[in-house]
């Protein structure tokens, strides 16, 4: 959500300076292949970063970054990695989420979004084909990258998220525009599970007609799964557990209007709370 001041921002209430915008100009050709068009890759990364002890949900200022694609683009898959000092994967789980796209993401539930989403158990997404995101030049586009430590030591990584992109001039044929937005069983989406099960649920109204192509589920360890409800048509939409996704060329039809519920469950099976997020987060046609 833009701030009144110019050149800054506002992320959960607090202005931050805007950092300088970096363009995306270095495409190189990828193995993966799409009948829309040739593909291209993009690569983007922080620096190592120091993660204290006890770290959740941590986002630092300095590894935020502003970018703005050169020529339109339309976004098709992505990958986002964690990285140890030697440049290898670590065993500990370090990512908590990410976000990629055209607005800041703040502790609110109704962001329609041209926006890519990942988490430890989603890190890479592959969107249905003939679907993607459209980036133009006039869209300033921000990345948050988000850890977890919640080891006893201090550790050092690196995030790096990769982008096959269809670049517009190399489209063969037309694609379909797709857009984004992230739905939580709460807000803040930070909470803490005590011992034993623990089941939260949130409604919301569809705000639009279209239909649903892609679902993704963030969640933290000791999570069961999370369900999307129509509510409206007592139907179940889709029911994930952790690396589980929904994804469909067809999509599930959404009418305004309609209610919907998540449900998110977690079983804690330590003898102290744990700490835990539950969203989706929804691709969309209109």
């Amino acid at each position: 959500m833009r701030s009144l001041a110019a050149g800054c921002w506002l992320v959960a209430g607090v202005a931050v300076a805007a950092a300088a915008t970096e363009p995306l100009t270095q495409f190189r050709p990828s193995a993966a292949t799409s009948e829309y068009g040739a593909v291209s890759e993009v690569e983007f990364s922080t620096p190592l970063l120091e993660l204290e002890p006890g770290s959740l949900a941590h986002h630092l200022p300095h590894a935020m970054k502003d970018y703005r694609f050169a020529e339109p683009v339309w976004v098709i898959a992505y990958r986002t990695e964690v990285l140890d000092a030697q440049g290898k994967a670590p065993l500990a789980n370090y990512l908590c989420h990410t976000f990629f796209g055209d607005q800041r993401v703040v502790q609110r539930q109704d962001q329609e979004m041209l926006a890519v989403y990942s988490d430890h158990y989603t890190p890479e997404v592959r969107l249905p084909e003939g679907l993607g995101i459209r980036l133009t030049p006039e869209e300033n586009l921000h990345w948050m990258p988000m850890f977890n430590n919640r080891g006893a030591d201090p550790t050092r990584v690196a995030m790096k998220v990769t982008l096959w992109v269809i670049r517009e001039k190399d489209a063969r044929k037309p694609l379909r525009r797709i857009y984004s937005t992230l739905r939580s069983v709460q807000v803040p989406h930070l909470y803490f599970v005590p011992p034993g099960r623990d089941e939260k649920q949130m409604t919301f109204q569809a705000p639009f007609d279209g239909r649903i192509h892609f679902l993704g589920i963030h969640i933290h360890p000791y999570g069961e799964f999370l369900e999307l409800y129509n509510a409206t048509r007592q139907e179940r939409v889709w029911k994930g557990r952790p690396r589980e996704v929904y994804s469909s060329a067809e999509g599930y039809p959404v009418r305004a209007g309609e209610t919907y519920r998540i449900t998110a469950v977690y079983e804690n099976p330590t003898q102290a709370p744990i700490d835990a997020m539950a969203g989706l987060f929804l691709f969309y046609s209109r």
